[in-house]
């Protein structure tokens, strides 16, 4: 497909522009730019590839693969800061530090997977292909995921007593 003006072009990424973008800041440790930086490039990628606007979860799809892919190599030290500066209750912001610290010491296919699943709500099928695995592997990928964001939690639970 391609893109002739700037209407098209709104109108293909903006349904997911938010979504991408929160993706690839979680998976490069909250750098917003670099974050930024996958999140456009792999949204240009996508186009120019010619990944087609007729099938909305098709493009979203593959515009998350490509952030998977450009991601994977992006070493950066997360920010937990921001959660101090929300407008929660001190037992939220806890709770969020908690889940945070935990996701960082996840490995970045388990740390994907997880956000793929429980922050995208994408299907199996789709996480299959993102991370080039079968489904029933990313039905037990992503369950041994929430298990060892669970013992993390547990872990950090038992530290603070």
């Amino acid at each position: 497909m391609f893109v002739q003006d700037e209407e098209t072009l709104k109108s293909l990424i903006s349904p997911y522009q938010q979504k991408i973008l929160a993706f690839a800041l979680y998976l490069v440790g909250g750098d917003r730019d670099k974050a930024y930086e996958v999140a456009a490039s792999s949204f240009a990628e996508a186009i120019r590839k010619g990944y087609s606007l007729e099938k909305g979860d098709v493009f979203f799809t593959r515009v998350i693969s490509v952030v998977f892919g450009k991601s994977r190599d992006i070493k950066t030290m997360p920010n937990l800061d921001e959660i101090g500066s929300m407008d929660s209750s001190a037992e939220e912001k806890r709770s969020l530090r908690i889940v945070q610290t935990a996701l960082v010491k996840l490995s970045f296919e388990t740390k994907a997977l997880l956000l793929l699943r429980d922050q995208l709500h994408l299907p199996y099928k789709d996480i299959s292909a993102i991370v080039g695995i079968s489904e029933n592997n990313a039905r037990v990928q992503i369950e041994e995921a929430r298990f060892s964001l669970r013992k993390e939690i547990k872990e950090i639970l038992n530290r603070e007593g």
